[in-house]
């Protein structure tokens, strides 16, 4: 029985974006857990007196700001864990791209957040041996690699071109929402219960999900059940409709990589994603021994900024999907604008945090701020790929999003090499100025060579 409202293809992206809030749930949930899964820095330790002497804010009665945890990590074996996570993730980007171009998607979305689910639950007992937990860790990342092709690949099938940008936004405002449910959660589950309930509980939640969704979701459209015939005809007559036989089109490889705003999407999904990256990561780590917060009050404003994204995206995205509908300007502005948003502000505020000494409020400020902003790459670069080629937008995501989370990999290794001596200002504004360079060059190249049009090449292996 077909559900007469036409609302099928908005419950459908309501079901992906809450697919990204587990998956970037489950890829964050650590960053905030080992503050309680590590040994805590003693008196007399290097790490302990570097950081209380750069910044010793009061500690309010009752509150614990160091929490003493099973584990003895050097900062770098911590770095590792959270990182390693990412290295999987680039392993798999490309090969989990060409899958879900090639086969049916929502089997390859469902496999990848019932592994996630089935690996998170895993990580308590893997902790206990460091190697294993690394083996655990890597293997997450790489089964959710597939995310954001297979999200990618299922907008060409979804999405109308004239909803683009609002629903694009209301999907990835999931990594958001997510971000904000896995950290406020996991701070008050460490305080409450202990680090090993964050997998226990995070890890079961997901498999409701993949029931509702294997149940009552078909891949495309055009074999979907439950949905008006009118409804079936608005979407697969749309423009830039990805059709299933889209997947035994063949790949135009060799236009593809001579594409000149391909070529310039790949260098700003590589460099733009710095600032994303490095506070999706490292920014629990930072609130509590720079700024130190308590756990509590560490989890509550570490989530908040993506509790701002996930209402701001959604809004700049109908933005920009109203200028473009009335000719205000076109869609290759419109993602540039976004491209602006995500890079030059974020990196104004690094830059000014990086050398404001111990004001913990105007770092904290800034901080949520730059998070609000670089959350503009769900409509901007991240959403290129499906502008570029929707025929092959899967391929395009595991291409760009190769290099893309290299930035996932390196800044968490590299801030716990930096920090063995122990976490000071000085040492953090070295990775403050990586960013900033990072993401200003992505801004540069994008807006001189980027395009928010369908490339010629997109239409080849059907004429």
């Amino acid at each position: 029985m077909a559900i007469k409202l036409e609302i099928v293809r908005f419950l459908f992206a309501i079901m992906l974006c809450i697919a990204n809030m587990i998956i970037y749930g489950l890829k964050v949930n650590i960053a905030t857990a080992i503050v309680g899964m590590v040994k805590a820095a003693k008196p007399g330790d290097a790490q302990q007196i570097a950081t209380v002497y750069e910044c010793d804010f009061p500690v309010v009665e009752g509150t614990v700001v160091d929490i003493d945890g099973p584990f003895d990590w050097s900062t770098t074996e911590q770095g590792l864990v959270v990182s390693i996570y990412f290295a999987g993730y680039l392993v798999g980007m490309f090969p989990s791209g060409y899958f879900a171009d090639r086969f049916n998607t929502k089997n390859v979305l469902l496999f990848c957040v019932l592994a996630n689910g089935l690996l998170t639950l895993l990580v308590p007992a893997a902790a206990h041996v460091l190697v294993v937990l690394y083996i655990v860790r890597f293997l997450t990342g790489l089964v959710s690699a597939a995310n954001l092709p297979v999200v990618n690949v299922l907008v060409g099938k979804w999405v109308v071109y004239e909803e683009k940008s609002t629903w694009v936004a209301i999907i990835y405002a999931g990594t958001s929402l997510g971000t904000v449910v896995s950290i406020f959660s996991s701070g008050m589950i460490l305080d409450c219960i202990g680090w090993e309930a964050v997998f226990y509980i995070h890890g079961t939640l997901p498999f409701i999900w993949c029931v509702v969704f294997y149940l009552f979701f078909a891949d495309n459209p055009e074999t979907q059940q439950y949905i008006t015939e009118s409804e079936r005809l608005y979407i697969v007559n749309s423009y830039g409709h990805r059709a299933p036989e889209s997947a035994e089109m063949a790949v135009p490889w060799k236009s593809i990589f001579t594409s000149v705003p391909f070529l310039a999407l790949i260098y700003t999904n590589t460099f733009g994603n710095f600032c994303w990256y490095f506070l999706l990561t490292q920014l629990p780590l930072y609130m509590n021994k720079i700024l130190r917060f308590d756990i509590k009050s560490n989890a509550t404003l570490s989530c908040l900024p993506y509790l701002l994204n996930a209402i701001m995206n959604p809004i700049l995205g109908k933005i920009l999907d109203w200028g473009r509908q009335h000719n205000y300007w076109t869609q290759t502005s419109g993602r540039k604008t976004a491209v602006f948003i995500s890079c030059i502000p974020p990196s104004v505020c690094l830059l000014v945090i990086a050398y404001i000494g111990c004001d913990r409020t105007t770092s904290t400020v800034l901080l949520i701020a730059s998070i609000v902003l670089c959350g503009a790459i769900f409509v901007g670069h991240l959403l290129n790929q499906n502008d570029l080629a929707p025929n092959y937008a899967g391929i395009l995501m595991g291409i760009t999003n190769t290099p893309g989370t290299l930035s996932a990999f390196i800044l968490p290794a590299l801030v716990g090499a930096l920090m063995e001596e122990g976490h000071t200002m000085q040492r953090w504004r070295y990775v403050f100025w990586i960013n900033i360079i990072a993401q200003i060059s992505a801004f540069i190249v994008f807006v001189t060579f980027g395009s928010g049009e369908i490339q010629q090449w997109n239409y080849e292996a059907e004429e």
